[in-house]
């Protein structure tokens, strides 16, 4: 890419932020700037820049624009006031605009701003009617997509010319961190506790194996159960940039996703999940159990690089985990192999496809 071509990423954040969706975004930032491109975030807002770059470990710096000057969450009004602000920046027509909002995509689509939208879920709302009628109306025909799983273009029927499919990422330099297990005999769960995540299996998991320990780390107000388990323990929201510390000290990472996922408000997410921890679990060398689910087997392979158990067999799951912490041929084949896959999803490799996908359309 010439060096006059700018990237402009568009997200509807506050930071910092305690959701996966800040994780990624900020990460995608840091491999465009690790990768030598001028990258640029657009945010609502975001507090000291040096603690925004701890608190996502990030060491390849990049310009935040904040686009209101305090903490807000956005409705529809405000995502239209929130895309009109952006596009009032003197960025150049060479520019090229990958956005996390539906809104904003689609007026720039309409100005026939040069623009790839990102979907990680169905779009909901009023923004789904807007999205449709000025896809039937073919105003939006420039509007390029990245899609996180190939299910969603079922739904929005883009050209395959149009989109590109991309799993999440992770950084491998993150998580070069020497294993040291502190906590003998004892799995860990780290992620949200919204319904579907799995956190009432766990529950039940420690109830069936009073020999082992189940450390869960997350947001604790959005935990629906609050059992006493002399063998659970729960552990607050951290920061990223603590997360490879953490997995370093554990041998066992559960991922108990149910068949009905819920994200924030009302997206679901079963359908079209990569999820942000699998890929922290992989490049943790974890010993990972995972449910049984399709939406992530391209990926999660049983007795090669994971143990995939049917969900919600709460009697093989416990026959498993007993076995692994017990056998260590077993775990050194899933821990090399996992490093192995995690070495194949980095978030440079994801933020180059993205750029290979675009230089035949937007770089000249």
């Amino acid at each position: 890419m010439k060096e006059k071509t700018y990237i402009y990423y568009v997200s509807e954040l506050n930071l910092p932020s305690k959701s996966a969706y800040s994780i990624h975004v900020m990460k995608m930032c840091e491999a465009f700037s690790k990768l030598g491109f001028n990258i640029n975030l657009f945010v609502i807002n975001h507090k000291d820049n040096k603690k925004n770059f701890k608190f996502y470990n990030i060491k390849n710096k990049f310009k935040i624009y904040s686009i209101f000057n305090k903490f807000i969450e956005l409705n529809f009004i405000y995502r239209i006031l929130f895309s009109i602000k952006i596009l009032l920046f003197n960025i150049s027509k060479k520019s090229i605009f990958i956005s996390r909002s539906i809104i904003f995509a689609l007026i720039a689509s309409l100005l026939k701003r040069k623009v790839i939208l990102e979907l990680h879920h169905e779009i909901t709302g009023f923004s789904k009617f807007l999205y449709f009628f000025f896809k039937n109306l073919g105003l939006i025909s420039n509007l390029n997509y990245i899609f996180l799983n190939k299910k969603l273009n079922n739904i929005y029927k883009i050209d395959d010319k149009k989109n590109i499919v991309l799993d999440d990422a992770v950084n491998i330099d993150d998580f070069k961190i020497k294993k040291s297990i502190k906590y003998k005999n004892t799995c860990v769960y780290i992620g949200s506790f919204f319904e579907g995540k799995g956190a009432e299996q766990i529950f039940r998991l420690a109830k069936l194996n009073k020999n082992i320990k189940f450390h869960l780390y997350g947001d604790k107000k959005f935990l629906l159960i609050h059992q006493k388990l002399e063998n659970i323990k729960v552990f607050d929201f951290i920061s990223y940039n603590k997360i490879p510390k953490v997995l370093s000290n554990y041998e066992i990472a559960l991922m108990p996703y149910q068949k009905k996922i819920k994200g924030r408000g009302s997206i679901r997410l079963e359908k079209y999940m990569s999820p942000l921890k699998m890929f922290d679990y992989l490049a943790a060398k974890m010993i990972i159990i995972a449910s049984d689910l399709k939406v992530y087997k391209h990926i999660l392979q049983n007795d090669y690089n994971c143990v995939l158990i049917k969900i919600n067999d709460d009697t093989l799951w416990s026959k498993n985990i007993q076995k692994l912490f017990k056998y260590s041929k077993k775990k050194n084949k899933l821990t090399k192999n996992a490093y192995i896959t995690a070495k194949k999803y980095t978030w440079d490799k994801r933020c180059q496809r993205i750029i290979h996908f675009s230089k035949e359309k937007y770089i000249k």
